[in-house]
C-alpha cells in the first residue's frame, strides 16, 4: 500500500467515525471536508456495511439508518449553552425527556409545513395543529409550564443539530410564551430539516416501537435479503455498542454471526480503522482514541471511579445471577470507607452511599456493564469482567 492510500484510508476512517458519532457533520468541521472528498467511497461503505444512506449537502453531511437495540435505550442529550457545560464529557449532558421527544417530532411536523423562519409564537401555534392532525390527536397545552420547557428543550436539541438557528430574541421566550415577551426568531436549514425525519407524521402515528423501526421495505423477501438485513443490523451492533454480545442475538442472528464473524469483523474494521476484539462472549469494536465514545469510561469522576470499582461485584457474581440492591450497596459503603476521603463523600452517611450507588449503576448500565433487574439489583453482562481488578502472579505461581 503506497502513502497516499494509507492516507486515503485513514481521511475516510475519519470522516466515516465523524459520520457515526454526531447526527450532522458540520460544513465548518474539517472532517467535512474528508467526506466530501471520500462522498464515494464513503457512500459504497455505509450502504454496504451498515445500510446507511449517506447524504451531503451544502450546509451538512449526515449518514442516517435504523438504530440499534442498545442506541433506544440511550437518551437525546442537550448541549449546555455554556462553554464550561459543553465541556463536561457528553453523557453529563442534559437528557430530553420523553414528552420532549414528542414535542420534537411535532416541531418536525410544523416545520415542513412552514418556511425558511419561524417566530416562537407561530411555531408553538404550529405544533399545536400538528398534534391535532395525528390519529389519535396528541393534545398539546403550553399554558403548563412544563410543557413549555419541554418545547424549549426541543427547540434546544434542534439547535445544536443545526436545523434551527436561534437568529434574534430573546432565549427566555422559548419557554415563556406569553404575550408581550421578546419574541425569539429562528432560521430553518430546510436541508438539514429534509434528512433528519423523512416523514414525522408517520413516525407520531406509528402505534408500535416496532411499526416505527420496521425497515422491511428495504429488502427483498428472499433469504438473500433476509441475510443482508442480518449481516447490516449486526455489523452497526458491533460498531454503535459497547459490545456485540453473542447471548443478545436470537437463534437466526447468532448462528449467522457465528458463520459470518470473520467477515463481518473485518468489514467493521476496515470501515472504522479500529481493531476488534473477540472474546467467546462475542466482539467489541476497540477505540483507543476515544474519539467514537459517547460515555467515557472510565475516568477521572468519583462518580464512574465508583463504577469502575464495583465491577470486581459484578464480575465476581455466579453466571446469570442477579447482584441484589442491599449487595450493591454494601459494596459501595465498603469502597467509601476506603476512598471517600478522597471522593468526598461519608461512610456514614446512608443517603451518600445510596446516592453513589445508584449513580455509580446508572453508569455501568449506561455502558452496557449491567442491566436492571426487575428484582431492584442488577444483572451483570460480560463486559464489566474486562475491568475487574486484574490479578497478578508472580512467576512459576500455579494459576
Amino acid at each position: 500500500m503506497t502513502q497516499r492510500e494509507q492516507e486515503d484510508r485513514h481521511e475516510r476512517g475519519s470522516a466515516l467515525r465523524a459520520l457515526l458519532s454526531a447526527p450532522f457533520v458540520d460544513a465548518a468541521d474539517p472532517a467535512y471536508a474528508l467526506v466530501r472528498r471520500h462522498e464515494r467511497q464513503l457512500a459504497s461503505t455505509l450502504q454496504s456495511t451498515y445500510g446507511y444512506q449517506l447524504e451531503v449537502g451544502s450546509t451538512a453531511a449526515r449518514a442516517s439508518g435504523p438504530p440499534t437495540p442498545e442506541g433506544l435505550r440511550r437518551p437525546l442529550r442537550i448541549r449546555p449553552a455554556s462553554a464550561s457545560g459543553r465541556q463536561r464529557p457528553p453523557d453529563d449532558w442534559p437528557a430530553l425527556s420523553d414528552r420532549g421527544c414528542v414535542l420534537v417530532l411535532l416541531t418536525l411536523v410544523a416545520l415542513e409545513r412552514g418556511g425558511a423562519q419561524t417566530a416562537i409564537a407561530d411555531l408553538a401555534r404550529g405544533v399545536e395543529l400538528a398534534g391535532a392532525d395525528v390519529d389519535p390527536p396528541v393534545t398539546v397545552e403550553f399554558r403548563e409550564r412544563a410543557e413549555r420547557t419541554a418545547f424549549a428543550d426541543g427547540l434546544d436539541l434542534l439547535c445544536t443539530w443545526g436545523v434551527l438557528e436561534h437568529t434574534s430574541g430573546s432565549h427566555g421566550s422559548y419557554a415563556r410564551r406569553e404575550q408581550g415577551e421578546d419574541e425569539a426568531l429562528f432560521t430553518v436549514d430546510r436541508r438539514r430539516l429534509a434528512l433528519l425525519l423523512r416523514d414525522p407524521a408517520s413516525a407520531l402515528a406509528a402505534t408500535t416501537l416496532d411499526e416505527l423501526l420496521d425497515e422491511s421495505s428495504r429488502y427483498p423477501p428472499t433469504p438473500e435479503g433476509e441475510n443482508r438485513a442480518r449481516a447490516e443490523r449486526l455489523a452497526r451492533r458491533l460498531t454503535e455498542d459497547p459490545a456485540l454480545v453473542l447471548a443478545d442475538l436470537d437463534d437466526d442472528e447468532r448462528a449467522y454471526f457465528i458463520g459470518q464473524r470473520a467477515r463481518i469483523e473485518a468489514a467493521v474494521a476496515e470501515a472504522t480503522g479500529y481493531g476488534v476484539e473477540r472474546r467467546a462472549e462475542g466482539s467489541a469494536l476497540i477505540a483507543d482514541d476515544r474519539a467514537f465514545t459517547d460515555v467515557p469510561f472510565p475516568t477521572n469522576a468519583t462518580v464512574k471511579q465508583a463504577a469502575l470499582l464495583l465491577c470486581d461485584t459484578l464480575a465476581a457474581a455466579e453466571a446469570g445471577a442477579v447482584v441484589g440492591a442491599e449487595a450493591l450497596r454494601d459494596a459501595m459503603s465498603d469502597l467509601v470507607v476506603a476512598h471517600g476521603r478522597h471522593w468526598g463523600r461519608d461512610a456514614d452517611d446512608p443517603a451518600q452511599v445510596s446516592a453513589l450507588a445508584a449513580a455509580a449503576i446508572d453508569v455501568l448500565v449506561a455502558c452496557d456493564l449491567a442491566r436492571p433487574a426487575s428484582s431492584g439489583g442488577v444483572l451483570p453482562r460480560p463486559l464489566a469482567a474486562r475491568f475487574r481488578t486484574p490479578t497478578v502472579r508472580t512467576a512459576g505461581a500455579q494459576p
